[in-house]
């Protein structure tokens, strides 16, 4: 009908004008102008599929683009033959719907059409939801950025669930996912599990489309993701849609913040005294509570392992002390230990029956129980100690531990030099758990080494909990006299965590970096002794906060003894440098060793003047590459 016509003619118009307005292109993307797209590593049929109309994106090439608007309406004149067949289509459209497939190709979740546009046309205007679709998928060539290693993810979800609804864009995301369902992405997932997955998806879907007018299907996917870390997926599948968006009510914060790095705001000290007059606790709204010895703040702090068989653990463990003596009875601590027979949830449901009103939870693994005790119980004030999260019912904390690494590294290559090491030198790295951010420890050290000698090689070694490995006979064996062994690994440890010189029987503990934890565990109390704290009111629903402070807070730091006093000025140097905020441990150029410029004035958009450029928060967090001086490989 010619009325549909003008009235789909002046909706394109109107995106024009807004496209226009915006300094955006008023027509569709082309694929074929992409310029990774040129790089593409090869094509997969994938077959007949029933897709959202709001994944097609585009045009597959660029003839004839310029006859739809971006929201694929028709800007072709009224009387033209193109909208005379675009009427015609409509027409049969509202009698039988849309018989043919169109012809699409995918290309990194998106897809865009080769055959069939005047259809998803009339589709959009007729508000259809599904068209079926012949698609070909164009793989990336895999260049290691975040967004190619999320899509290859979302590859080897697709290959085990078939499904490619389900829209996410952070590497790691799709592997939370087939967890929280007791799966994993290298085996194929049970029919029925596919099934309902979907089901699940489409009335999540609907209910935030139409309860939070959310239309994004990352935002929506992402959303999915969080929620079923709260709620079982069987919630969406049983309850009523009334039950479902209660739900979403609940958590509607954090649903809206999950997933992006880039919608984490990293509160460090410097940041912190920026906060004009108000001071640090200015992000908070005062509202005093008089706290006595007969009615005192009680903190929980839980442990996932106890305090005897886990570095860890005991690092906290001083930290709750710390607190206890720097405060009177108006305030109680009690630890909690969350055992393989209680589990996490068990105990921090222990502490706040306890009437704990803020609660500490200090591992990374506590993270999913911790967000579900936030949503059960808002009024407790709930804190778990893992970086790069983004959740909002409660906030999340660490210790810039990569800061005391670095300066760890120049002290272990001065005191090799000192020690006359002759031949290749190389200094020992001892890797003891699993975490995709052990590698930024890692890389500090090495570059602080590199920094006194770029000649040292940096010899990595993992080992797992309850792995049994003679790493210093090895050492030894590659001539290695000086090694460290940071990281706070559960599992009972003889040793200090620190830098060690071999020795016959024992190894020397030269120095070590620390976590002082009692820092930052004051301070959160004494923000709520004093009425402070008032998460529910300050915090952006759409922004989370993450506490990473480093050696301008004391929260972290180096113990050295018997250090020449040249020795010490370099360190005290550094130390200021990063303190002040004038450096850091990955300012400028930086290669990974398998030949890449990580960082550097060769880089685009980077000012040659700019020899100092810091690594952001969101990129030394998502770091997934090893300096160029590390030998071996983090298992």
């Amino acid at each position: 009908m010619r009325e549909d016509y003008k009235a789909a003619k002046k909706l394109a118009e109107e995106a024009v004008r807004k496209a226009e307005k915006e300094g955006r292109s008023p027509y569709l993307p082309v694929l074929d102008v992409i310029t990774e797209k040129k790089r593409s590593s090869g094509q997969t049929h994938l077959g007949l599929m029933e897709l959202p109309l709001s994944r097609i994106k585009g045009n597959k090439e660029v003839s004839r683009n310029n006859a739809f608007a971006n929201n694929f309406m028709p800007l072709m004149e009224e009387g033209s033959e193109f909208s005379q067949k675009w009427s015609d289509l409509y027409d049969s459209y509202r009698q039988e719907g849309i018989r043919d497939a169109i012809k699409v190709y995918e290309y990194m979740n998106n897809y865009y059409v080769q055959e069939g546009n005047k259809r998803v046309s009339v589709s959009n205007y007729g508000k259809t939801e599904f068209i079926v679709a012949d698609v070909t998928r164009i793989l990336p060539e895999n260049d290691g950025s975040r967004e190619v290693k999320a899509y290859f993810e979302y590859l080897e979800f697709y290959k085990v669930t078939k499904n490619f609804l389900i829209v996410l864009t952070e590497p790691g995301r799709y592997r939370q996912l087939a967890f929280l369902l007791d799966q994993d992405l290298e085996h194929e997932w049970p029919e029925d599990l596919c099934k309902d997955l979907k089901s699940a998806f489409f009335r999540f879907s609907k209910c935030m489309k139409n309860q939070l007018k959310i239309t994004d299907e990352n935002a929506i996917s992402n959303g999915f993701v969080m929620y079923l870390a709260i709620f079982p997926m069987k919630t969406i599948l049983d309850s009523s849609d009334e039950l479902i968006t209660a739900n979403i009510r609940k958590t509607e914060k954090d649903l809206l913040v999950s997933g992006a790095l880039d919608q984490v705001d990293f509160m460090d000290n410097t940041s912190a005294e920026n906060k004009a007059e108000s001071g640090f606790w200015g992000i908070f709204s005062p509202k005093a509570r008089k706290y006595t010895e007969s009615t005192p703040l009680r903190v929980g702090f839980v442990y996932d392992a106890d305090i005897e068989s886990s570095r860890w653990s005991d690092s906290h463990e001083a930290g709750r002390l710390y607190v206890e003596s720097l405060n009177g009875k108006n305030v109680v601590t009690e630890a909690y230990v969350a055992s393989a027979h209680s589990g996490t949830q068990e105990a921090i449901h222990h502490a706040i029956h306890d009437n704990c009103e803020l609660v500490f939870t200090t591992a990374p693994s506590m993270l999913q129980e911790t967000l579900k005790a936030a949503v059960q119980f808002p009024k407790t004030k709930l804190m778990n100690c893992t970086i790069g999260k983004s959740v909002s019912s409660l906030q999340c904390y660490q210790g810039r531990l990569y800061e005391a690494s670095f300066l760890m590294g120049i002290y272990a290559a001065d005191r090799l030099l000192r020690d006359g090491s002759t031949g290749k030198r190389r200094i020992g790295y001892l890797s003891r758990y699993r975490d995709s951010r052990r590698s930024i420890n890692l890389n500090a050290f090495a570059i602080g080494v590199s920094m006194i000698d770029p000649e040292c090689r940096i010899s990595l070694i993992s080992i797992h909990p309850g792995e049994v490995l003679d790493f210093r006979a090895k050492w030894k064996q590659e001539g290695v006299s000086i090694y460290a062994d940071f990281e706070y690994a559960v599992g009972k440890q003889e040793e200090r965590p620190g830098l060690y010189r071999m020795g016959d029987p024992t190894d020397e503990h030269l120095g070590t970096p620390f976590y002082n934890w009692g820092k930052f565990y004051a301070t959160i109390v004494h923000s709520v002794l004093v009425g402070s704290w008032n998460l529910q009111e300050t915090t952006n629903k759409r922004r989370a906060m993450n506490y990473w402070f480093g050696l301008s807070t004391g929260v972290v730091d180096i113990r050295l003894k018997d250090i020449p006093y040249q020795t010490k000025k370099l360190l005290d140097f550094m130390r200021k440098g990063i303190i002040s905020g004038e450096f850091s441990p990955f300012s400028g150029e930086i290669r990974a060793r398998d030949g890449r410029l990580i960082q550097g004035e060769s880089l685009p958009g980077v000012n040659p003047n700019d020899s100092l450029e810091k690594m952001t928060p969101v990129k030394i967090i998502t770091m997934d590459w090893l300096y160029e001086n590390i030998e071996g490989e983090l298992k």
